[in-house]
């Protein structure tokens, strides 16, 4: 079995190498804890690898996610080559940059998607976020959406992120997308003394033994840096 490496060393170590192949991984968190950076990592990872990367976002034009992961790692042109951006957003404003197959399916950006993935192999994909399809479609289709990913990460032999913000819907939506997930990792926000803690932990993880451990880390100029295990008792 492949795995896909995320880009942060710590991480790969507790998840055994990365994330497995064929595995469609959930990234829950609170607002702030920087899963947008932990996405930018995997995404980065894959352009390093040469591996095909998706790069689909609901909330951020193409630019600003271009922007954003150069500002952590200032990707070179031939690594951006092998990751595609769609955004819900340049497609509203129907910029110029928006891909000719994302203005021809994204009436129905659900639909749209699974489509796009009918047509195109990707080793890589990242869906920034499932909260776009949650409040606007019913859970019935959003957990139909991530059965999609989930034949297509098997077919393909690839790996998803999809991000969701934590505590946006009632404990039965969140726990069935949690369901249908084969990961699932919670980032969260502590507030200690004078400082924010951001802390990493794994909920659930289908083919590999779950870690006990919780991380520790810090968003940095250079994306995400995690600190020593802390061992939960």
């Amino acid at each position: 079995m492949n795995v896909y490496k995320t880009g942060i060393t710590p991480l790969d170590a507790q998840l055994g190498g990365g994330i497995p192949s064929g595995s469609v991984v959930l990234i829950l968190e609170e607002p702030g804890a920087g899963a947008d950076v932990l996405s930018y990592h995997f995404a980065v990872e894959g352009a390093k690898s040469h591996e095909n990367v998706l790069y689909f976002a609901t909330d951020d034009s193409e630019d600003e996610i271009r922007n954003y992961i150069n500002l952590y790692f200032n990707l070179d042109n031939a690594s951006w080559e092998f990751i595609t951006l769609l955004s819900l957003t340049s497609f509203r404003k129907k910029e110029p940059d928006a891909k000719i197959f994302l203005r021809k399916t994204m009436y129905d950006p659900l639909s749209g998607l699974k489509t796009i993935l009918q047509h195109e192999e990707f080793k890589r994909v990242i869906i920034n976020n499932l909260t776009y399809f949650l409040v606007n479609y019913e859970l019935y289709d959003v957990v139909s959406l991530i059965g999609t990913f989930s034949e297509y990460a098997k077919r393909v032999g690839s790996s998803f992120l999809v991000l969701m913000t934590k505590g946006m819907f009632e404990l039965g939506t969140e726990t069935s997308i949690k369901h249908y997930s084969d990961g699932v990792i919670e980032l969260s926000l502590r507030e200690a003394e004078n400082e924010m803690q951001r802390r990493l932990k794994v909920i659930k993880f289908k083919g590999i033994l779950v870690p006990k451990a919780i991380l520790r880390y810090d968003l940095t100029e250079k994306g995400i840096k995690m600190e020593s295990l802390m061992r939960v008792l």
